[in-house]
């Protein structure tokens, strides 16, 4: 008797969880993010196309950027929304640039670019909301993050900031992953000068956590340097090779002559 009922009361939960379950609503579809992700893709396409056709656009080392998980890539950059599209190339993911307050805040500009992912950087100390979102798309979601120091700003600055996004690699336990961005003097259609684009990219640094102790802050900056000189190698390094492939070319119509 006792087996029955235990058997009445088995099916009668059962059959309460199917009903549950019928009765549970599905999760609603973000139509915004899709859009975000949609509008991303879109000006990534043909931004690319764009610099491919009018640039020659060339990526050296984009099997550095890691297919899945979390990065933070970085640059020195010299035209922050032009790096912006050029780096969007070298992976199919999607990449979250840390940008200036100001283009974020710009009535015009700002609203399409949080709809594509972008954040800004912090204005003081207190600020901690783009601390939180740089987290968000790193531990949480996985992604990529870009934070693009300007040339513009002094060495010092840089510097700075390029210890600060140390602090939340460590933090984050995120490689960072320099890149180099350089031009080329060349002809389009072999007559109207132009300017060929080229990205070099480094390997993926790791860093000790103790780097975000305040008695490791020397070594930290020491890094930072490291990290900005490497970017300038890679810079270096890229030119070298191109005026050396050029150089080939060049001996190669000759003999073809």
């Amino acid at each position: 008797m006792e087996s029955n009922i235990d058997k009445k009361s088995e099916i009668t939960i059962a059959n309460k969880s199917v009903s549950l379950e019928e009765e549970k609503e599905p999760e609603k579809v973000n139509m915004k993010a899709v859009a975000g992700d949609l509008l991303y893709g879109a000006l990534k396409y043909i931004g690319g196309s764009a610099l491919m056709l009018f640039n020659d656009l060339a990526i050296d080392g984009n099997e550095n950027i890691p297919l899945f998980g979390k990065a933070i890539l970085t640059t020195i950059s010299k035209n922050v929304m032009l790096d912006m599209l050029i780096i969007s190339q070298v992976s199919g993911r999607k990449i979250h640039f840390m940008l200036h307050p100001k283009l974020i805040k710009n009535p015009v500009a700002g609203p399409v670019l949080k709809m594509l992912g972008m954040f800004r950087s912090t204005e003081s100390k207190e600020d901690i909301e783009p601390v939180e979102k740089v987290f968000d798309y790193l531990n949480k979601k996985g992604d990529l993050v870009a934070m693009t120091p300007e040339a513009k700003l002094t060495d010092e600055v840089q510097l700075k900031s390029m210890a600060a996004i140390i602090k939340f690699a460590v933090a984050a336990d995120a490689p960072i992953i320099p890149i180099a961005i350089y031009t080329e003097q060349k002809t389009l259609f072999n007559i109207i000068p132009s300017t060929r684009l080229k990205i070099k990219i480094g390997t993926p640094i790791n860093f000790d956590k103790r780097l975000n102790k305040d008695k490791f802050r020397e070594e930290r900056y020491k890094q930072a340097a490291e990290i900005i000189k490497i970017i300038d190698v890679l810079r270096l390094e890229g030119k070298e090779e191109s005026e050396r492939e050029e150089r080939e070319k060049e001996k190669e119509e000759k003999k073809n002559q």
